[in-house]
């Protein structure tokens, strides 16, 4: 961040002096001329325990931009700065100026490399080597490849220019644009090497795969970010395509984000193998092979509000940009939208892919047979040839909801391919154009989806099973065919007006049609706000950056020097002068003192991106253990209404000294805690701590929390108070963010919490709450994955609240409800609940109410889940002791024994998938519907059993629905 030093002195270390100057004048900022009021702050620097003399530091306003952005700007390596000279001037070569500016910031510790709007040209290259395990017969060597990069982005820097929303400038690409002039025909422009891979998912299996060793444009490394800018290929010509080389590149590590960007003609666009943690959000792109390529991503890859269109380059208003006709005549003869491999729960929502030959390929890996499975939330595929084809998906399969698939004339909305044999499930889908699937086993399913515009059959189904629940088809006949090899057709009402028109070639199929206003209920919610419309930031542009004693380098010290006192005074200075940023350069801090961001303040780092603890930037530590009172105490960062934190990452060090051990944790408060609405946490990382986030406390209405991540020995977020209208978006806590330290240590403990936290964690509580949005968060290892309880504080109970795209992985309980009242419902979507063998005798997906017939959850109360997968080693399934529990749409990959044990409440289970054999008669609990007392019922309707259905209802309760009684023809609804 560009200042203007007004005087230096010398100080002993640690001696800090503030004085209020009101200075009115021109500053030069980043090439802008700004008026303002400034604060002058002294502050000593101390650096690795060195003294130094003391930096004057000005209040100053964030970088200004030509176009709206949703935080405000802070930098200090702006390319066009004389100290690395880059230019946006016709015929300049960019590259070295970029990869200067980029180096001084990784050498720095890590941040925000700035670009002003303009176009800036990259002619050149540099060679690098990949060392990739290949094949030698049977056995391994390490072989050097060479490929071409033109810019390499170190851990911990970011990339940032000046963007234009192509969406709202009709379509114009504007601001910030790098022109590659470079790789045109490269013959390298999409290499691979057969090579070998061990597979840690699977105790370290040794897989044979293909390893990328491809030209690129950008190298993204672990913890990196290309944010607001455009990136345009000049050279490409409409009507003699050439390959290039992969625009955006993730070779591996952890967290790579692309927000932001527009890709105006990439060949390949953004590609990310082997990996975990890519985030890919609010980007537009044309791309003429493939737009989005991911392979072998383990927990989580995140793609969000992704539009692949020809329009993008058609529109762009750029120099030799094509007609939208023939742009899109060429993708769609030749171009996939987004090619998922192997991904563990790829979060994908609001992709948008129109006039491509394949919307979205999901299949297997190249060289063995692991295959994604994932969440798709309103993705939708438009005038595509194929808007999905499923070659292969893994056993925990597909959770498809509120979606379109439309296939361009004489395409298919949906194709399966001969390898799949597993689960996929559509949930308020509307399909346009046939389904057609050549699979060789496995159940689709599809419940509340529309069919339309199919000229012979709707559904064409040569193999496995189907189960239609609830669903329309737009014309009269032309509804299903079934081949010869299709095992179950189970449909309830279904059809055009209650009419099901089906052609039987099978040779055996089982089919159930059952039509009745008995089997009718809810469908799945449509319309739901997913993010919040405008960003929480600081209430002035504002910034104040605060040179404080830190610990820096890439070597393995902590700070010494506690902070707290410094930092308070420097937040205090931006209140009184009307608010703004208190911003911290890159380094490792020490807070030993809780610390309050008044209202309107923004405490901020050097991440304008999601983190991991391994990509270093801006730490603070803190010994804090809440004093005299405990674990009882204040929080160590309170944020007063309307305050914030962005883009730093928090460690306990005493999480497991002086008496405390991995296997028991120093019991301290919460790390952070909100007082009053609208505070604010994004991009925060934890270390290794005891208590996240805390939002019961107080009333923290319209909070805001996106992206915490990080690894919590009891509690990750917990929210209640009367809150209302709040987000939690994209939490990630997994252990490993304390067992992945960054290059030289950096002074991070090395915690591993797993086992503690699968027996003590309750990683996202939520009491007495209203509106509240949950997307697209995960865990893994906690003991509760979702809890919902009775508010200690307000005595109310959690209300109407719905859950998008949930992941607890390594739970013992993943979803849990404690207390509720008849006015609870919570309502969740596209579910991924999964427990592995922790040390808990008894585990379960779902977990209603703590003992059998408990009071403290109501009958009425109702937990909805649409759209779920179910896996790992349960003991039970779902436990249901009070309550009303509707399972529309599960995958039951391991079901538990029983896999349904009804103790005391009211479950209703649709159009569900029980995958595991029950090897013998119904017995005891090998079976899948199991009821413990004659005053409960169970439910079960248009269910597919592999090993036919079993239940045990020994104590004459009532197990009812579709799948007990007889088939009969009713009278349409």
């Amino acid at each position: 961040m560009h200042t203007e030093t007004i005087s230096k002195t010398d100080s002993p270390k640690g001696y800090i002096s503030m004085m209020n100057f009101r200075i009115t004048g021109s500053i030069s900022l980043l090439g802008k001329i700004s008026t303002i009021a400034v604060i002058a702050i002294f502050i000593a620097n101390v650096a690795n325990a060195q003294t130094t003399p003391i930096k004057q530091e000005v209040s100053q306003r964030s970088i200004k931009t030509i176009y709206p952005t949703k935080d405000w700007v802070v930098s200090d390596f702006v390319v066009t700065d004389e100290r690395f000279g880059a230019k946006a001037k016709r015929g300049f070569d960019n590259r070295a100026a970029f990869q200067a500016a980029i180096d001084a910031a990784y050498k720095s510790g890590g941040g925000v490399v700035y670009i002003p709007a303009g176009n800036y040209e990259f002619r050149s290259t540099q060679s690098a080597t990949s060392k990739v395990r290949v094949r030698k017969g049977a056995e391994e060597v390490m072989k050097d490849f060479e490929h071409q990069y033109v810019l390499n982005l170190p851990s911990s820097v970011q990339l940032r220019g000046d963007w234009a929303n192509p969406e709202l400038n009709n379509g114009k690409v504007l601001g910030t644009i790098l022109e590659v002039r470079v790789g045109k025909d490269a013959p390298n422009y999409n290499g691979t090497v057969e090579s070998w891979w061990n597979d840690a998912q699977a105790n370290n299996a040794l897989r044979t795969t293909y390893t990328s060793i491809a030209d690129r444009f950008i190298d993204m490394n672990s913890g990196t970010g290309v944010t607001n800018l455009s990136i345009w290929y000049p050279e490409q010509d409409i009507n003699n395509i050439k390959p290039y080389p992969w625009t955006l590149f993730q070779p591996g590590g952890d967290c790579a984000t692309i927000e932001n960007v527009t890709l105006v003609n990439s060949y390949n666009g953004f590609y990310s193998a082997p990996s975990e943690l890519h985030y890919l959000l609010n980007s537009y792109m044309t791309a003429l092979s493939t737009g989005i390529e991911v392979h072998v991503c383990t927990d989580i890859g995140r793609i969000e509000n992704v539009k692949v269109d020809p329009k993008y380059w058609a529109n762009s208003g750029l120099p030799g940009s094509p007609s939208l006709a023939k742009a899109a005549a060429y993708t769609r003869t030749n171009a996939t939208g987004f090619n998922m491999h192997r991904s563990d729960w790829e979060y994908v929502s609001k992709l948008y892919v129109s006039d491509y030959k394949t919307g979205t390929w999901v299949g297997k890996e190249p060289g063995f047979a692991d295959a994604p499975n994932a969440q798709f939330y309103e993705i939708h595929m438009k005038n595509c040839d194929t808007g999905i084809y499923v070659q292969a998906v893994n056993p925990y399969g597909l959770l498809i909801s509120n979606s379109t698939f439309g296939a361009a004339k004489g395409g298919n909305a949906v194709y399966f391919y001969n390898d799949f044999k597993t689960s996929v499930q559509f949930n308020g889908v509307d399909f346009t154009g046939p389904i057609v699937s050549d699979g060789s086993d496995g159940v689709v399913s599809f419940e509340n989806c529309t069919f339309s515009n199919y000229s012979e059959y709707a559904l064409k189904i040569n193999n496995g099973n189907v189960l239609l629940t609830q669903s329309v088809f737009k014309k009269p006949l032309g509804h299903v065919f079934l081949g010869s090899d299709v095992n179950t057709l189970k449909s309830v009402n279904s059809g055009y007006n209650g009419k099901l028109e089906i052609k039987n070639n099978s040779k055996s199929a089982k089919v159930d049609v059952n039509n009745s206003k008995s089997y009718l209920f809810d469908p799945i919610p449509k319309n739901i706000v997913t993010d919040i419309k405008v960003h929480p930031r600081a209430v002035s542009n504002r910034v104040l950056k605060v040179d404080l004693p830190r610990a820096t380098g890439f070597n393995n010290e902590q700070p010494t020097e506690d902070v707290s006192a410094q930092l308070q005074h420097a937040l205090n200075e931006v209140k009184v002068a009307g608010g703004g940023t208190v911003y911290l350069p890159a380094g490792r801090y020490l807070l030993n003192s809780p610390i309050k961001v008044p209202p309107g303040v923004e405490l901020r780092g050097t991440w304008d991106v999601q983190h991991h603890t391994q990509s270093g930037g801006v730490g603070i530590f803190t010994n804090y253990a809440g004093g005299a009172n405990g674990e009882k105490g204040a929080s160590l960062i309170q944020l007063g209404a309307g305050a914030g934190i962005r883009g730093i990452t928090i460690a306990q060090l005493n999480l497991a000294t002086d008496g405390s051990s991995i296997e028991n944790p120093r019991r301290t408060p919460f790390l952070i805690q909100g007082q009053g609405p609208g505070v604010y946490i994004v991009n925060v990382t934890v270390g290794g701590g005891d208590k996240g986030i805390d939002l019961a406390s107080y009333n923290t209405s319209k909070h805001y929390v996106d992206y915490f991540g990080g690894v919590l020995a009891r509690a990750g977020i917990w929210v209640g108070g009367g809150a209302e209208g709040g987000f939690i978006r994209n939490m990630q806590l997994n252990p490993h963010y304390g067992s992945r330290l960054p290059q030289g240590g950096q002074g991070y403990p090395r915690v591993s919490l797993t086992r503690f936290i699968q027996s003590n964690c309750s990683a996202l509580k939520f009491a007495d709450i209203k509106n509240q949005t949950i997307f697209n968060n995960f865990v893994f290892g906690s003991f509760y994955g979702l809890h919902f309880l009775k508010d200690s504080i307000t005595g109310k109970y959690p209300g109407e609240m719905t859950v998008v795209g949930h992941g607890s992985d390594g739970c013992s309980y993943s979803l849990f409800v404690e207390d509720a009242d008849k006015n609870t419902k919570i309502v969740a979507i596209n579910s991924e609940l999964v427990n592995t063998r922790t040390a808990e005798p008894v585990r379960s997906y779902v977990f209603m109410g703590g003992t059998a017939r408990t009071s403290k959850v109501h009958p009425d109360a109702r937990l909805i889940l649409y759209n779920t997968a179910f896996w790992g080693s349960p003991t039970v399934g779902a436990i249901i002791n009070s309550g009303t529990v509707r399972l529309q749409q599960a995958n039951f990959q391991r079901s538990g024994a029983p896999a349904i044990d009804n103790r005391g409440g009211k479950v209703h289970v649709y159009s569900s998938y029980f995958a595991q054999k029950m090897p013998g008669e119904a017995s005891g609990d090998n079976v899948y519907a199991k009821l413990h007392s004659s005053e409960v019922s169970t439910e079960l309707t248009n269910n597919y059993y592999i090993s036919g259905f079993k239940e045990n209802n020994a104590k004459q309760g009532k197990i009812y629905g579709s799948d007990i009684v007889p088939v009969k023809k009713e009278k349409p609804l």
